[in-house]
């Protein structure tokens, strides 16, 4: 039994290619008859132009996600599959689901015909391209899949890197956004022609757009009806946002159109209304997120009339964004510091004003190209990447935008992805016009003009939005102030699908007021005629006044003198004749400007007049005044401000360089000299009464100059210093400059390093420490090594010997052509192996004792040693007699006669002594005293260790003292 079929099940039928017998209708037998059938034919065109959108499409809807590997790159992917039930938006898997994806996955899109699922393959650089079963929703890898994009604009160079996808409305073509160009630093935007002409499938190359401007195409769309691509940019290597608009033609290729929104920060979510009439922008700068609303032309696409930013609260960035198949609402993710969250906006159909509405929205996130709107239905489908990865199914409710998620939802996706997976639905809007359509854009007409004259020229624009030829009868003016308003146009009899013609519209109030009338086309569009509101307000004439420039500001002028006149335009800018009566100053400092003026007669609109204005400073600094003009326009009297500054004569001393740079110098010889400019950079002349050098080490540095005689302004004069160490180290000075310079002195600071003149060391194998016993010499061998380019004569001398020593050094060395030069310090120490006795012995002065008496004991002491031979042997040891006859004396002990001979000397000694002692009284007459002298100790120089000095003394080449640091010795006696 046949049956018949309705909605969507007549759609399968027709698309499947199954014939399914249907009833024969009523008017179907009527086309049969003769003649009917010819005239229907006739407009068969129009109906298959009609019915060309629903022909192509699918009619049964599959959603698909990919399911990237773990990790990313991994080969791994899944792809599920769902066929949708259009009447609840249920997801049941399909048959086979999840199917296997043999490279990594990511953002997916369906061809405008639901016959092909593409995917994107980022690390692979390539692009994947599945068949869709359209009875079953079962996906094949098509022969020939990966496919690449070649060189194209540069040879050398393929994009690379892909980040976003879309398709349009006929299923003709695929558009692939790449991070990278086809140059270094550039991004880029592929466009590729689904060809089905050949024994399989396959993507080819149409063209590549390259991105110079810094943005990144993060997201790309097309409009309902597949004729422009807006490219969505977003960071890549410099803040960028908004979006690009191309045309697309019948091959697929790009034309740039223009701007469709007015982002000046970062961009990072893009959406398009299902009507085509507005386009959304989101992104975020230094005070946080915000959306933008455009309205798009349906001239070229663009959207460049766009509302204020509508801010949202601190911290929030839209990440995604999602208009619903009605267009009445906007859905946001945002990630926030709490998590993602999804808030619903209001879009007002006329102005495209975003109010929010509700959010967040409990539970409900929104991953970057993982949420979609259902283009056939009141459904909204976003991805989760849980564990495993599900797909929530949203209904819109129409009354207030809520999303309420429908019985069965959430769909398991027979998988789990951790992120960046792709969702994709089958299907075209159901909104598209069939017929002829008519859109007048922009859609609201404001003119104003002074009475009897007339406003500049606005341009509106006729479309045809349908897909029908319109056929324009008239286009004329008419209303109540149908006169006050006049127009030109471009427009033909007809206009084709998706043209435009363009109508010019002037305003020539006759009176003042509101004035209003309406430009109507009358065609073959529904609702004709068509009808755009004219406001217009005629105004009043009255005078008006502008200048050129608005302010008048004058360079630097001396006291006292003046600067060049300056000239004001004043400009009759008003619809009446302007009258001015008096020009005058006013202000702070009015007696510094003067000024001359043909202003006295009147001014016929559009005329002007001039003042001339001189500035003549009466005192230094900032000078200002107002010049006021009174007229009859409106906010007499007008105000011109006017500034300069004063300055008061005076030198002024400019260095080049600021300061010298010396080379490192040896101390004791001079640098070459550093010159120093001095330039009068003020306006009087400048005279230098001295300089002087001052600071911590003045004598190390020297100074000639040129500069006695007064400097004009702008010349010059030349100071030449030269360092002279006198000391090694960082020596530091000023230069002092006396002059009639405010602030003077000036200072010049002097820095320079200085090498020691010499160097001083132990010679090769001797030390500065010796240590020896007390009798012996110590030498200390030392060398001194000159610096870079010193000569001269080093005098030296040694001191801190301790008792005993003396230290003796050559007096001067002398040092030439670098050569190193050694000397010898020697320090003599004196002892003794004898200890002194433990009583000291006694000598009577001769100045007492008498020539006789000392001659007498003389002779008693002789007459002792020849009475007693053996005094002689015991003084110096006894003496033998060898057999030859010759002396021998021995060392050994005293023989005992010996003994016994010294025991009776010393009596007999005592018995001569105290007879020496009483003749001795006797001559002197015992009256006066007698004094003992002991002998001086012998000098022993004592042990110990002492610091020795060695002093070095030299001039400079000029003279002067060096100061050299002394050499330590350390000398240790035992």
């Amino acid at each position: 039994m046949s049956r018949s079929l309705h909605g969507r099940e007549r759609r399968m039928a027709l698309h499947s290619g199954t014939y399914v017998p249907l009833p024969l209708r009523p008017w179907l037998k009527f086309l049969l008859l003769p003649g009917v059938m010819s005239a229907f034919l006739s407009m068969t065109p129009f109906f298959l132009l009609a019915s060309a959108a629903s022909a192509q499409s699918s009619s049964r809807q599959y959603v698909y996600l990919s399911l990237p590997g773990t990790p990313p790159s991994s080969p791994s992917s899944l792809i599920s599959g769902f066929s949708q039930t259009s009447q609840t938006g249920v997801l049941n898997a399909i048959a086979g689901s999840p199917f296997t994806d043999r490279l990594e996955g990511g953002l997916v899109a369906i061809d405008g015909l639901g016959r092909f699922l593409f995917v994107l393959n980022p690390q692979s650089n390539d692009i994947s391209m599945f068949q869709i079963d359209q009875t079953s929703g079962a996906l094949t890898e098509v022969t020939g899949s990966r496919f690449t994009v070649p060189p194209t604009v540069n040879p050398n160079l393929a994009p690379s890197q892909p980040i976003s996808i879309a398709t349009e409305a006929s299923g003709s073509f695929l558009f692939v956004g790449y991070l990278s160009g086809d140059f270094p630093g550039d991004s880029a935007v592929v466009s590729l022609s689904i060809n089905t002409s050949g024994s399989s499938p396959a993507l080819l190359t149409v063209q590549s757009i390259d991105i110079s401007n810094g943005g990144a195409p993060i997201q790309l769309l097309t409009d309902p009806k597949g004729l422009h691509l807006y490219v969505g940019l977003g960071t890549n290597t410099m803040t960028t946002g908004g979006a690009e608009v191309f045309s697309i033609d019948s091959t697929g290729a790009l034309v740039f159109q223009g701007a469709a929104d007015a982002l000046s920060d970062s961009g990072d979510a893009y959406a398009i209304d299902p009507l085509d009439r507005f386009f959304f922008a989101g992104g975020h700068g230094a005070a946080g997120g915000f959306l933008e609303s455009c309205t798009i032309s349906p001239v070229d696409g663009t959207a460049n009339t766009c509302l204020p930013l509508l801010f949202l609260d601190s911290g929030d960035v839209p990440t995604s964004m999602v208009a619903e198949n009605s267009g009445k609402f906007l859905y946001v993710g945002l990630n926030e510091s709490a998590g993602n969250v999804v808030i619903a906006y209001s879009i007002d159909q006329t102005t495209g004003t975003l109010t929010q509405l509700l959010g967040p929205l409990n539970g409900i996130q929104f991953a970057s190209g993982s949420a979609v709107a259902d283009p056939m239905g009141p459904y909204v489908y976003a991805a989760q990447f849980t564990t495993p990865t599900v797909i929530h199914a949203y209904q819109v409710d129409a009354q207030t935008g809520n999303l309420v998620e429908i019985f069965g939802s959430p769909f398991s996706a027979g998988g789990t992805a951790s992120c960046c997976g792709g969702l994709a639905i089958s299907g075209n809007s159901t909104q598209a016009i069939s017929g002829p359509a008519v859109s007048i854009f922009p859609s609201t007409a404001i003119f104003s003009a002074v009475v009897g004259t007339t406003s500049p020229t606005q341009v509106f624009s006729i479309v045809n939005t349908g897909n029908q030829l319109l056929a324009i009868n008239s286009i004329s003016i008419t209303g109540a102030n149908a006169s006050d308003f006049s127009q030109t146009n471009t427009c033909q009899a007809t206009l084709a699908p998706n043209t435009s013609c363009s109508v010019s519209i002037t305003f020539t109030p006759a009176t003042m007021g509101a004035l209003t009338a309406n430009l109507q086309i009358s065609d073959n569009a529904p609702g004709s005629p068509q009808t755009l509101v004219l406001n217009g307000t005629g105004i009043a004439p009255a005078p008006a006044v502008t200048f050129s420039p608005s302010s008048l500001s004058f360079p630097n002028t001396t006291q006292g003198a003046s600067s060049a006149s300056q000239t004001l335009t004043v400009i009759s800018s008003g619809n009446a004749t302007l009258h001015i009566s008096a020009v005058s100053l006013a202000g702070p400092n009015p007696s510094d400007f003067s000024f001359t003026n043909n202003c006295a007669a009147p001014l016929a609109p559009s005329s002007n007049c001039t003042i001339s204005v001189v500035f003549s400073p009466t005192a230094s600094g900032q000078r200002t005044a107002d010049l006021l003009i009174t007229d009859d326009a409106p906010g007499s009297p007008q105000s011109i401000t006017l500034s300069g500054t004063g300055i008061t004569l005076a030198p002024a001393l400019t260095l080049s360089p600021s300061a010298p740079s010396f080379p490192v110098t040896t101390q004791g010889i001079s640098s070459a000299a550093q010159t120093l400019t001095v330039t009068n950079s003020g306006n009087a002349a400048l005279t230098i009464s001295s300089m002087s050098l001052g600071g911590a080490d003045p004598l190390d540095f020297s100074s000639t100059s040129n500069c006695t005689a007064p400097v004009a302004v702008g010349s010059s004069c030349t100071i030449s210093l030269v360092f002279n160490p006198l000391a090694s180290g960082q020596r530091a000075a000023s230069l002092l400059i006396s002059d009639n310079v405010p602030g003077s002195p000036q200072t010049v600071s002097l820095n320079a390093t200085a090498n020691p003149a010499f160097t001083v060391s132990a010679a090769s194998g001797s030390s500065t420490t010796a240590a020896i016993s007390a009798g012996q010499t110590a030498q200390f061998q030392l060398q001194l090594t000159p610096g870079a380019g010193f000569t001269g004569t080093v005098s030296v001398s040694c001191s801190g010997t301790p008792v005993g020593a003396a230290c003796q050094v050559p007096a001067s060395v002398s040092l030439a052509n670098g050569a190193a030069t050694n000397f010898t310090v020697a320090v003599t120490t004196s002892g003794s192996a004898l200890l002194p006795p433990a009583t000291p012995l006694r000598f009577l002065p001769l100045t007492y004792v008498s020539l006789t008496i000392l001659s007498l004991a003389l002779l008693v002491l002789f007459s002792a040693s020849v009475l007693s031979p053996k005094l002689v042997q015991w003084l110096f040891g006894r003496r033998s007699f060898s057999s030859d006859n010759k002396s021998r004396f021995s060392d050994g002990a005293l023989a005992p006669e010996a003994r016994r001979f010294c025991a009776g000397f010393a009596t007999l000694r005592s018995v001569l002594s105290v007879a020496v002692f009483c003749l001795m009284f006797a001559l002197s007459g015992c009256g006066g005293g007698s004094t003992t002298v002991a002998p001086p100790p012998p000098v022993v120089t004592p042990s110990g260790s002492f610091p020795l000095t060695i002093t070095l003394s030299a001039n400079s080449s000029s003279g002067q003292p060096l100061q050299l640091p002394p050499i330590q010795l350390t000398l240790t006696v035992k």
